[in-house]
């Protein structure tokens, strides 16, 4: 782990005693459990439903499309903490010079990669089931993953009735002549919208929690983060995607009093009650974005004064400036001289285990978000009650 300095970034000025909201907030987004998917089928066969279906209504839409190479598409959406990689032109007349040319792409791609967080964790390779039959560029792109790597599972969209389950069982056997060691029967067939046959025949939504289920058991042993990280980003077992919440946050809370306990050992000059406020603002905005919360600044700044009124940093002072909050040393008996790393640690985790609580009160099961009441009181009142900390 590394001192306070790290866990606060350029999100708090020693000097000037300013804490940037904006600031801590990117850093809490980029910092967040990222998972990288690689989707993989050709135009038409209902990737973007799928993903939207997966992650939420218009993910796609809403994420920055960055193309990589000339086939290969990264869509980012790091408050929920996923990249999907997207192949695109496959579908084009020149087939087998577009596939090769995705090879070298995707090659390059991870070749150049910084670290794990640049590469894909897992592959959805999407196929049609009313397709007449797989396609060549089906297998190559499974033979993509297979050569890297990389855990795939196929899935098979638009499985709306008879017809299509019959060409999915075909499908799998043709499939699994050549993959059947690397796919481990990672098959699951899919329904993503409603499907209107006649005006009173719908096939409903079906297989996307089996798909969910299926992807989290391929992660690879040492992609534990990037489970989370999908685990966190799906919505629709939403029990899943709770206790995944809350145990990032936890692991936020243990990091951020390790580091208020760096800063309670540290010889800083005069209080250091100021820095670890700094600390305590930072921690709260990386528990807001494992539980997926974009708060507006103004509450924020509200939330976060009155959490500071009811701790044992009661004194320190509070003046609001153009990014944010500015801390300022205060008097008193805690706060009179320096804290000392156990009471620091203490506290933080005081802190940070009592707003855990305010989101797991205000959270909604059925739609998976945090809906904070627009009178900031009802918030503290929930944090007064969970938190608890004796001198």
């Amino acid at each position: 782990m590394s001192d306070y300095r790290d866990f606060l970034g350029d999100s708090y000025n020693e000097e000037s005693g300013e804490f940037d909201q904006q600031k801590a907030k990117n850093k809490a987004l980029n910092e967040k459990e990222k998972c990288n998917i690689i989707i993989c089928g050709a135009s038409g066969v209902g990737k973007s439903t799928l993903i939207n279906a997966i992650f939420g209504e218009d993910v796609v839409k809403a994420g920055a499309g960055k193309p990589v190479t000339q086939h290969l598409e990264k869509v980012a959406i790091p408050e929920k903490g996923i990249c999907l990689w997207d192949t695109k032109g496959i579908e084009a007349a020149n087939y087998q010079g577009t596939m090769e040319s995705l090879k070298k792409e995707f090659s390059q791609a991870i070749d150049n990669a910084n670290d794990d967080s640049d590469i894909p964790h897992i592959g959805w390779v999407c196929i049609k089931a009313s397709s007449d039959r797989v396609e060549d560029r089906d297998l190559t792109l499974i033979s993509l993953l297979a050569e890297r790597n990389i855990p795939a599972v196929v899935v098979f969209t638009r499985v709306t009735g008879k017809t299509e389950r019959e060409f999915v069982e075909e499908a799998k056997l043709i499939i699994d002549k050549e993959y059947k060691n690397f796919l481990r029967g990672a098959y699951v067939s899919v329904n993503s919208v409603p499907y209107e046959i006649d005006e009173d025949i719908v096939v409903k939504v079906k297989g996307l929690e089996s798909l969910i289920e299926e992807t989290e058991s391929r992660f690879s042993e040492g992609k534990k983060s990037a489970k989370n990280a999908f685990r966190k980003a799906q919505r629709l077992k939403m029990k899943m995607r709770f206790t995944a919440m809350q145990e990032g946050a936890r692991k936020v809370v243990h990091v951020a009093s390790f580091a208020a306990g760096t800063a309670g050992a540290s010889p800083i000059p005069g209080s250091d009650a100021p820095i670890i406020a700094a600390i305590q603002s930072t921690m709260i905005y990386k528990i807001n974005s494992e539980f997926e919360l974009d708060a507006d600044n103004s509450k924020m700044t509200s939330v976060l004064t009155g959490i500071m009124g009811v701790t044992a940093l009661a004194q320190v002072g509070k003046a609001v400036v153009s990014n944010g909050l500015k801390f300022i040393p205060g008097a008193g008996t805690l706060i009179g001289g320096a804290i000392s790393a156990v009471t620091a640690i203490a506290i933080t985790e005081a802190v940070g285990h009592a707003y855990i609580t305010v989101l797991e009160k205000f959270y909604d099961m059925e739609t998976g978000d945090v809906v904070f009441p627009e009178n900031s009181d009802r918030i503290l009142s929930v944090f007064k009650e969970a938190f608890s900390y004796k001198k």
